[in-house]
């Protein structure tokens, strides 16, 4: 038996914004609360609160950019030009 791999369906339209609104909003949050645990136990107040929110945006702007960004449907459609959209 084979079992053929599910890939979940992007949302489209006001989902997708709430969605990526979400992703951007939660990575700084997480991390910059480890960041905020972190220094309160090593008594270094800003230092890792301040690296956690830096980190926490950037990955989270890199998952938005795996999940949303990339299309390769586009790219294989055109030939491996990705400048050069489908309308």
């Amino acid at each position: 038996m084979t079992e053929k791999t599910k890939t979940k369906a992007l949302p489209k339209g006001e989902g997708l914004v709430w969605s990526v609104i979400g992703t951007l909003v939660s990575g700084p949050l997480v991390w910059g609360a480890i960041g905020g645990f972190v220094d309160r136990r090593l008594a270094t107040e800003p230092r890792y609160l301040a690296l956690g929110l830096i980190v926490g945006f950037v990955v989270s702007m890199y998952v938005v950019y795996i999940r949303y960004g990339k299309n390769d449907e586009v790219v294989k459609q055109n030939g491996g030009n990705p400048e050069q959209r489908s309308g």
